[in-house]
C-alpha cells in the first residue's frame, strides 16, 4: 500500500507484475539444478527420446563444476547416464570417451573402470 501511496506503482496488479519479473530474471531457468537435470534426462530417455535426454545431461553435467561442493555420487550418475544415452544412439566411441574423461576425476572409481573394460571387450 505504501508503494502504491508514494507513487512507486499505480496499483496492487503492477506491483505483482514487476515482483514476478524479477524473479523470473534472477531464476531464469528454475529447473536448471544438475538433480533435477539428471531426472529429465532420465526421463526423456524412457520416454525414448535420447537426443532430449543427452542434452539434459550434457547441461547438467556443464553444471557441476560451478557447484560450491562437488557431488560425485550425483557426477557418477550423470556419466553413467550419459553413457547409457550415447550406447543407444550407437555411438560407443564417444561413450568411451565420456568414460576416459570421467576416469580423470574419478581414477579409482570401480563402476567408471567396469564401464571402460566392459566398451573395450564390446569394441
Amino acid at each position: 500500500d505504501r508503494m502504491i501511496r508514494d507513487g512507486w506503482f499505480p496499483d496492487q496488479e503492477a506491483i505483482v507484475r514487476e515482483a514476478l519479473s524479477h524473479f523470473v530474471d534472477a531464476k531464469s531457468f528454475l529447473g536448471d539444478s544438475p538433480r533435477m537435470l539428471h531426472r529429465f534426462a532420465a526421463d526423456a530417455l524412457n520416454d525414448s527420446k535420447p537426443e532430449v535426454a543427452l542434452k539434459f545431461v550434457n547441461r547438467g553435467l556443464s553444471l557441476l563444476p560451478k557447484q560450491d561442493t562437488t557431488d560425485f555420487h550425483l557426477y557418477q550418475n550423470l556419466v553413467e547416464l550419459r553413457v547409457q544415452i550415447l550406447l543407444v544412439l550407437d555411438r560407443t566411441s564417444d561413450a568411451l570417451a565420456a568414460l576416459e574423461e570421467a576416469r580423470e576425476t574419478l581414477p579409482n572409481n570401480p563402476t567408471i573402470a567396469k564401464w571402460i573394460a566392459r566398451l573395450k571387450k564390446k569394441g
